[in-house]
Formats: structure tokens, C-alpha cells, sequence
């Protein structure tokens, strides 16, 4: 009787509460831009027959910038998807579900040093696998806009040992880059970041190596080819730029629509993007915290 009574009191005070569950994102080293109006649209196909992609926009304004993404459909249809807009004079970002027009909004910090300097992977004792980076500056340009585009071709090569669960790969990239400092309200460059597939099917843990030669940078990607060849052969994704203006942007695109909804906060932090902040949705939400954590309590 007791638990059920403390689950009832947690419920009511949930529910009664104000919205204070908002999460907090952190930025290495944050900054206000102070961006000329820029409006970069690509599209970005997978596989090789180029029949599945997505529509990317990138909006800059001041000290504001929004990122844009709409899916692709068969027929030629877009359906809306979702916008990230960057207030960094409020140091604060919003995300926007466009197609049930919600949205939930995060404050912006610097990150503590302890996130910065990140946590050693764990040694293993399995098979070895060698990583091996590479970025290559080819020397090329070419105007884009007020920027200078420059080549970059970047390699990643996977090399597995026998009995290794990572499986071996090549990631070759050859695409342009413009510098955007700024970018994200982070004085960090905006460089690409290199990826490596690694899987672990239990068993022992591979013991993973990495190793850097070429060390050009990169930037925001305005035309790229990735191909990945691996054991099931090869895939072929690409970048193409559709659009780069310097036309005045209305300052309205930076802020939350008048007819959007706030997003259901989550006990457990973040947002439900595809849900609204209403009485009943809330009440669903935390009583269904309350019986996992009940079911949770009862096994022990």
C-alpha cells in the first residue's frame, strides 16, 4: 500500500510541475558567429543506383543558423522531416518536427573539461584490428560564392585479424569543403570527422589500433563521393550541391513557428518528438515510468 501510495504522490507531482525536465547540450568551446546571410541546399543519395536520398539545408544568419532535412519519396514527393536551429546569442537550440509541427528547445554550455578530454577505450583481448586514416589535400579550388572550396580525398582502411569480429572495410572520400567557422556556436574547425565500422559480436573484444598519416582538413561538405567497399561488396553514397545564394534570409527563419506545439518532455530527459505536451500525454508517459519502475523494484 505504501508503494502504491508514494507512486500515486510521484505521479501528482509530475504532473502538476512545471516544464523543468529541459536538457542542457555542451559545446566545445562556445562562440557567436557573426554570419553574412548564406543558404547551402545538397542532396544526399545512398546506394549506388541513387534511388534513395535526402534533401539537406543549411541557413545562416548573425549568430543563428538552421539546419534543414527533407526525405525523398518515391514519384519525386518530399515529406517534411526535421530543422535544428542554433540560437547561439540565446545559447539555445531548438528542434523542430516539421511534419507534426512541434518543437523542444535545449540550453547551450561549454563543455566541462571531463567531457572534453573523453574516457579511454577499454583495452581487449581479441583478435587485432588496424585503423588507418588518411586526408590528402589535392591543391585544387574553386569559387563557391565568397568562399574558396578546396578538394580533399580521405581514406579510412579497416584491417581485421583472423578471428576478429570487426570486419575489414575501405571508406575512400573524395569531395569540397568551405571553412565555416563558427558553425554549431563552437570555435572548434569544422572538420569532417572520420568513422570506422566496428562491430562486436561477443565473445572476446578485439584489440583495436589506430593510425593517422595524412592530416588535411576538411570543412562543410558541399560535394562529396563516399565509396565502402566491404565482404558484401560495394556501397556508393554522394553529396551533390543543389544551390548556394547569398540572399538576404528573413530573420523569422531563426525562431520557433507561431502555430508549433512544445514536444513531451521525458522523465528521463530529451523530448518525444512526435508526441505534444498535453495533460493526458504526460500522464501516460510518467505512469508507464512508474510501473517499469514498480516491475523494477518487485524483481528485486
Amino acid at each position: 500500500m505504501r508503494g502504491r501510495t508514494s507512486a500515486l504522490l510521484l505521479l501528482i507531482a509530475l504532473t502538476l510541475a512545471p516544464v523543468v525536465l529541459a536538457q542542457t547540450l555542451f559545446i566545445p568551446s562556445f562562440i557567436v558567429p557573426a554570419f553574412a546571410d548564406l543558404t547551402i541546399k545538397t542532396r544526399r543519395s545512398f546506394g549506388a543506383a541513387s534511388s534513395r536520398g535526402m534533401a539537406e539545408v543549411l541557413y545562416l544568419k548573425g549568430p543563428r543558423e538552421r539546419r534543414e532535412s527533407v526525405f525523398e519519396q518515391s514519384g519525386g514527393v518530399a515529406r517534411p522531416g526535421s530543422a535544428t536551429i542554433m540560437q547561439c546569442d540565446q545559447r539555445r537550440s531548438v528542434e523542430l518536427n516539421l511534419d507534426a509541427k512541434l518543437y523542444s528547445a535545449s540550453a547551450l554550455e561549454d563543455s566541462p573539461a571531463r567531457l572534453t578530454r573523453g574516457r579511454p577505450e577499454p583495452a581487449g583481448n581479441g583478435a587485432d584490428v588496424t585503423t588507418t586514416f588518411d586526408a590528402v589535400d589535392t591543391g585544387e579550388r574553386r569559387p563557391a560564392g565568397r568562399y574558396v572550396a578546396r578538394r580533399v580525398r580521405t581514406t579510412v582502411t579497416v584491417e581485421a585479424g583472423p578471428g576478429a569480429h570487426t570486419p575489414a572495410s575501405t571508406r575512400e572520400t573524395d569531395g569540397w569543403y568551405i571553412d565555416l567557422p563558427g558553425l554549431g556556436c563552437s570555435a572548434a574547425a569544422t572538420t569532417g570527422h572520420f568513422s570506422a565500422l566496428v562491430v562486436e559480436r561477443g565473445g572476446l573484444r578485439d584489440r583495436h589500433h589506430y593510425k593517422t598519416k595524412g592530416t588535411a582538413s576538411r570543412g562543410y561538405t558541399i560535394e562529396e563521393t563516399t565509396r565502402v567497399t566491404h565482404t558484401g561488396g560495394t556501397d556508393v553514397d554522394r553529396v551533390e550541391l543543389i544551390e548556394l545564394s547569398e540572399r538576404p534570409l528573413d530573420v523569422s527563419l531563426f525562431d520557433i513557428p507561431g502555430d508549433y506545439r512544445p514536444a513531451l518532455p521525458l522523465v528521463r530527459g530529451g523530448y518525444d518528438m512526435t508526441t505534444p505536451d498535453t495533460l493526458a500525454n504526460r500522464l501516460h508517459s510518467y505512469w508507464n515510468e512508474i510501473t517499469l519502475f514498480t516491475r523494477a523494484i518487485v524483481r528485486r
